[in-house]
């Protein structure tokens, strides 16, 4: 890992060198086209004055060296702009291998359900989460594809075999295919608006909206032919130059007040005209890149084709370009009076929405696929990672094997690895406070959640059969409708044992259980809710302080699997130290920490 953050460190160096460089040819370009306007104006004037046409024609020549430097001036912008763009994405790497990711503004906390319990006690979406971590979504559409898949949906064994072979292949062209394709997708984030896909998407596929009426097609097509006739019959006729003048006029006045027709047709599509450079250069990215991975072939081919997302932009593009013809006043009235070029626009719109409007949807979810394969490859970037083994549910097997897992959330120079085998039935972990019960819990589920998705794992290995994943762990009140948390605690319980009525293959991950009430109570409470979980389709895995509960055994008499977390003390010059090394062991936990722990808040215990 530590080569890795070395490389992406001297890559943002670099290009924060080559910003300085860009914005130095940027000041001087900008400094010799004023110069070579005012040298323009000034020899254009003294030449007319004095009648030298010898200074007129440098004059000339000066403009169009300015013409040359305001062209190369809108080059090294946008190569700025890139660069730009590109170091604050590999800034956001360098970031990823220490703890500044967590100051990422892009956390996925818009996406977090209030009843999605399981993103809220493993971290996948809100503030310090595997969202805020991982993604590289600028586009609407990968943000909600990220997140819907961190709502962890049941994929079928072949559709979570194709996505990690396309995260696999992606996350060995992250350095150059990511880095990329996520700078295209960091410029569209740099709007001050983000851009509503979903909006123009319904436009486009609305065949309702951005039909051009028969009569505006007719006068499309009149007002050249009335034009170009008058002003041939001036010219070969005896009619004189204001028949053509008169032509004209009337044209122009005809387009002016049947303007807000072409414009229904027009401005829905040139909405997009501000992000359509930024969103051609993702889709120029992928058309040029070479996949092995099905999935990815697949999807590239619909930006590629012939008929696909590519050339539909392109032809859109050209739409924009041609409606700016409006921002110039004179240009744009000679074109409305002659040519009725509003109304030619608008045909050419109301085509290319009848030809690529169906496809606009496909080609965003295409974007969008892209950002969220790659945000999952990025674990494999800044973390070490492996493959993980899932089998169908169809198995019905309940089994965890996992060696060297660890959680991808805390600091690398701090995490603690561990390794389990776990099975189907009941699994007790005692341990004092702070030892690591409920990172472990995490752990497992956070990894499993990954493995789910298609992504690698945190760890040397992890091999699993597919369980329906339910936690409950930071449960809280609810004060506006009179919910205690510990009658939280029981409803998500119960959800859990509703479930384990279907005999499908489900993982209960519980922390502290029943901790909101009494010791009596919640050892009785406990047990009968622990042995209603048990049985071959079910794993359930308890962290708890209450050691009565290391004695359980499942509706059939099976005994609980222990597994525990202790502390340990070192002697220095200020006394004995509590110390954790956070690994798991076997059995239950026989030590207990809570006195020493007030002790170092500084209460007296005695």
């Amino acid at each position: 890992m530590e080569e890795k953050k070395n490389y992406y460190e001297n890559l943002y160096k670099e290009l924060q060198e080559e910003d300085k460089q860009f914005k130095r040819q940027y000041s001087l370009i900008a400094t010799w086209r004023a110069i070579a306007f005012l040298l323009g104006v000034f020899l254009v004037i003294v030449g007319l004055k004095d009648g030298k046409s010898i200074l007129t024609a440098a004059g000339v020549l000066a403009f169009v060296l300015f013409l040359y430097f305001v062209s190369k001036h809108i080059k090294v912008e946008q190569a700025m702009k890139t660069c730009h763009c590109k170091a604050q994405v590999v800034a956001r790497f360098v970031a990823r291998f220490d703890e500044n990711w967590r100051n990422f503004p892009e956390t996925g906390s818009e996406f977090l359900k209030a009843d999605d319990t399981v993103s809220h006690d493993i971290d996948l979406l809100g503030s310090n989460s595997l969202y805020q971590l991982l993604s590289v979504c600028h586009t609407a559409n990968g943000k909600k594809k990220l997140a819907d898949s961190f709502g962890l949906p049941k994929l079928s064994e072949e559709e979570r075999n194709a996505r990690n072979e396309a995260i696999i292949e992606l996350s060995k062209k992250m350095d150059s295919f990511g880095i990329n394709y996520e700078t295209a997708g960091d410029k569209i984030s740099a709007h001050k608006r983000e851009f509503d896909e979903d909006a123009f998407q319904a436009y486009c596929k609305d065949e309702r909206m951005g039909v051009l009426p028969g009569w505006a097609r007719f006068v499309g097509i009149a007002i050249p032919i009335a034009f170009f006739t008058s002003l041939l019959l001036w010219i070969v006729g005896p009619f004189g130059y204001g028949l053509p003048l008169a032509v004209f006029l009337v044209c122009l006045v005809t387009t002016w007040l049947t303007k807000t027709t072409t414009d229904s047709v027009i401005l829905p599509l040139c909405v997009i005209s501000s992000y359509l450079d930024d969103y051609l250069e993702m889709m120029e990215i992928i058309n040029d890149a070479t996949f092995e991975a099905a999935r990815l072939k697949e999807m590239q081919s619909l930006i590629s084709d012939k008929n696909g997302a590519l050339p539909a932009f392109h032809a859109l593009r050209g739409i924009c370009q041609a409606y700016n013809i409006s921002f110039n006043p004179l240009i744009h009235q000679i074109g409305s009076g002659t040519l009725a070029w509003d109304y030619q626009l608008a045909a050419v719109a109301a085509r290319w929405k009848r030809k690529y409007g169906s496809q606009i949807g496909e080609c965003f979810s295409v974007l969008g696929s892209f950002e969220e394969l790659l945000s999952l490859a990025v674990i494999s970037v800044v973390r070490k990672t492996s493959n993980a083994t899932i089998t169908n549910e169809k198995t019905g097997k309940c089994y965890l094997n996992c060696e060297e897992l660890f959680h991808p959330l805390i600091a690398q120079d701090k995490v603690q690895a561990n390794s389990a085998n776990l099975s189907a039935g009941i699994t007790i972990v005692t341990g004092s406070n702070m030892s690591g019960k409920t990172t472990f819990l995490r752990t497992l589920a956070i990894n499993l959640a990954l493995a789910y998705m298609g992504a690698p794992i945190c760890g040397k290995s992890l091999s699993a059969g597919y369980m329906k994943l339910f936690t409950s762990m930071r449960v809280t009140d609810d004060v506006a409708h009179g919910i205690s948390t510990f009658y939280a605690e029981i409803m998500r319980i119960k959800a859990m044992a509703d479930y384990r009525e279907n005999r499908l293959p489900m993982l209960c991950l519980i922390d502290e259980i029943f901790k909101g009430t009494n010791s009596a109570d919640r050892i009785v409470g406990a047990t009968e809710a622990i042995r209603r979980l048990a049985g071959d389709c079910c794993m359930t895995i308890v962290s708890t302080h209450d050691f009565e509960l290391c004695e359980i055994c499942d509706m059939d008499g099976n005994p609980a699997k222990n597994y525990h977390f202790e502390e340990y003390y070192e002697e220095t010059e200020e006394g004995s130290k509590l110390c954790f090394d956070y690994k798991i062991k076997n059995g239950r936990c026989t030590t207990t920490n809570a006195r020493e722990i007030l002790r170092m808040a500084g209460f007296v215990v005695q």
